[in-house]
């Protein structure tokens, strides 16, 4: 099977375009399996059922290979953007977890993150990172970013910044002048006084 679930890939990226094309401009097949793609796709290269794990990772078709409500969604040119963003997330919970804006990553961070995830040799990491990059780019996460603001908008809201405090230097200098001759009562009377004044 091409790749771990979270780290899918297919074998060029132009089969994932090819078959998302075909889930949009072609009726909802009651399932979706190697069959269907080769005889009423025309998808007849064996490496497109590379395509079928993922789809179902991206909750776009279950276990039996039925077509789900995300992939009726898809099908919508004006939700499908936004339906395929979601099935991204689906399909690699672990990159987005680290990574929450996943689809903004360099080529370099994202490859440096599924090495260090996966151990992948240098051809598979490449079909991993491609097939990622080829789907977040027919995708729309503004819709989810979006979502995430409203759910919490004073995390996400710009905080003007604070006026500075005015400063203003004050000197103060006291002198205190104490006869000779006044007793120890005296003393403490004045210094507890001025202990009051200057506020400790």
């Amino acid at each position: 099977m091409p790749g771990e679930q979270g780290f899918r890939y297919v074998y060029s990226p132009g089969h994932i375009n090819n078959v998302l094309d075909k889930i949009r401009d072609t009726g909802r097949p009651e399932r979706l399996n190697a069959a269907y793609m080769k005889d009423t796709w025309l998808l007849k290269n064996r490496q497109y059922n590379a395509a079928l794990p993922l789809l179902k990772d991206m909750g776009f078709i279950d276990d039996s290979g039925s077509p789900t409500a995300l992939y009726a969604e898809y099908q919508n040119s004006s939700k499908g953007p936004r339906a395929l963003s979601r099935g991204i997330r689906k399909a690699y919970p672990q990159l987005f977890s680290a990574y929450p804006a996943a689809w903004k990553l360099e080529r370099d961070t994202l490859d440096g993150y599924i090495k260090q995830q996966t151990g992948a040799e240098k051809d598979v990491l490449k079909k991993i990172s491609a097939t990622f990059r080829t789907l977040c780019s027919l995708a729309s996460f503004d819709e989810e970013d979006s979502r995430r603001v409203a759910r919490d908008p004073e995390k996400h809201a710009e905080q003007p910044p604070s006026p500075a405090e005015p400063f203003i230097p004050i000197s103060m200098n006291i002198q205190i002048i104490i006869p000779s001759d006044v007793s120890e009562e005296q003393y403490d009377k004045i210094f507890s006084s001025l202990k009051r004044f200057l506020g400790k």
